[in-house]
């Protein structure tokens, strides 16, 4: 293959999770002697790395793909990751635009599938690659994810995950340890992912060790450390005071809760409950300051009126700092996909009635931060004015800070920032 039939390109779509393996696959081709480019039009070969989650992300994979085939009529397109393994030989069937499929479990063996023009499917287990020295990212310069577990051991019933990505299986500490070590020097901040992180080391260790992990590389990383995508089960005691006592490693938690009613929660087959839910909660207030991020499902098909209300009154009530929240998306393959659901208008009725609740929660807890002064990681400009992020907020899925505009604040760097004003989702600024 010459060097000129060997460009590719590569879209990425979905969770941070993918930019993982889009990276990892970069290195597998630049290993093969492919090369990367920017653009579709002079590559013969396009990568879609879509995703398969639920039926919006779909819709956004397949739209991409139609038009990267319309930008490169005459390039080989190749659809890889969740979105091929979900809908393995249908999804050409619908699309013959699209020339070869590489599975979630296949990953690895990209470059035999470009080389020998064929599909390779598998279900056996998701991918963990890795990127050892970056020199290909799909973040800004000077963050970074890194993917330590995927796959999933729990079977919640609106979930198609361990279809997709077989059982939990995580990355071996030293595969870690190396690409924290290779990381260049400007990244300020690595992200930890997977699809159940605290289980990372469970079938390595016989028990879930997240906290060992980050015992581990926190010494060789002397910024930021954010763990997302937290179980609820695997978030332990020991984890929380790991968490809590590592200076680099930050204070936010990433727990999906789903919901609050102990029915719905069954029906969901989350295998825990309220009081579950609340002792969990308790014992992160006792053992030290940490920001809370839940996510939460609304108009799941047995949720009630007043499964709906306990979950309003909990929203209401608590301490949670960061709540993202999802209209249920029935997903074919999945167990509640053969329930009884509701209308789309009563989900996006309800759905409607908590984010409201939720503005005014997040607008009340930016009020009481009004006057203080916070460290915040700069992650671009516009205009005249400069945002960044605090140790509570993830990037692209929480708050940003606005800083009034300064020409010598660079990008990528920490900054002491006085907090002069707030919204519901953002916060205003003025450099100290």
């Amino acid at each position: 293959m010459s060097k000129k039939t060997a460009r590719v390109y590569i879209e990425t779509l979905g969770c941070p999770r993918n930019d993982c393996d889009s990276e990892a696959i970069i290195s597998i081709l630049e290993d093969s002697k492919f090369e990367i480019v920017n653009s579709p039009e002079e590559a013969p070969f396009i990568i879609i790395n879509g995703c398969a989650f639920i039926e919006k992300a779909v819709s956004q994979s397949i739209e991409s793909i139609l038009t990267l085939s319309q930008r490169n009529p005459s390039a080989t397109l190749i659809v890889v990751g969740c979105l091929a393994e979900r809908y393995k030989e249908k999804l050409k069937e619908a699309l013959p635009e699209i020339d070869i499929l590489v599975g979630t479990g296949a990953l690895m063996r990209i470059v035999d599938a470009i080389q020998e023009n064929k599909s390779i499917l598998s279900s056996n287990e998701g991918f963990i690659g890795k990127n050892i020295y970056k020199k290909h990212h799909t973040t800004p310069p000077h963050y970074r994810y890194i993917k330590i577990q995927e796959g999933c051991n729990y079977e919640c019933s609106f979930c198609i995950i361990p279809t997709l990505k077989g059982s939990s299986h995580s990355k071996p500490l030293e595969a870690i340890k190396e690409e924290v070590s290779n990381l260049t020097p400007e990244v300020r901040e690595i992200i930890l992912v997977g699809q159940d992180t605290s289980s990372w080391g469970q079938e390595i260790y016989g028990k879930p060790s997240l906290d060992y992990l980050l015992r581990e590389i926190s010494p060789l990383f002397p910024h930021w450390i954010r763990v997302l995508y937290l179980h609820p089960f695997t978030v332990s005691e020991s984890l929380l005071r790991t968490i809590s006592t590592i200076p680099n490693v930050l204070n936010y938690l990433d727990i999906p809760l789903q919901h609050i009613s102990n029915s719905v929660l069954k029906a969901m087959k989350r295998g825990y409950d309220k009081s579950f839910t609340k002792k969990l909660l308790n014992s992160v207030q006792r053992i030290g300051d940490f920001t809370i991020r839940t996510t939460f499902i609304v108009g799941f098909p047995t949720e009630r009126e007043d499964d709906l209300e306990e979950l309003r009154s909990f929203i209401k009530n608590s301490n949670l700092d960061r709540i993202g929240l999802f209209e249920y998306s029935r997903e074919e393959g999945s167990e509640s996909y053969y329930m009884k659901g509701h209308y789309e208008k009563t989900i996006k009725k309800r759905f409607k009635s908590l984010y409201i609740l939720i503005q005014k929660k997040m607008i009340k807890r930016n009020r009481e931060l009004l006057g203080r002064n916070v460290m915040v990681l700069t992650d671009g400009r516009e205009q005249e004015e400069y945002y960044g992020r605090t140790k509570s907020d993830a990037p692209e899925i929480d708050q940003v800070v606005w800083i009034k505009g300064n020409k010598d604040m660079k990008i990528g760097e920490f900054y002491n920032i006085n907090i002069t004003d707030s919204l519901e989702s953002e916060l205003m600024g003025e450099l100290i």
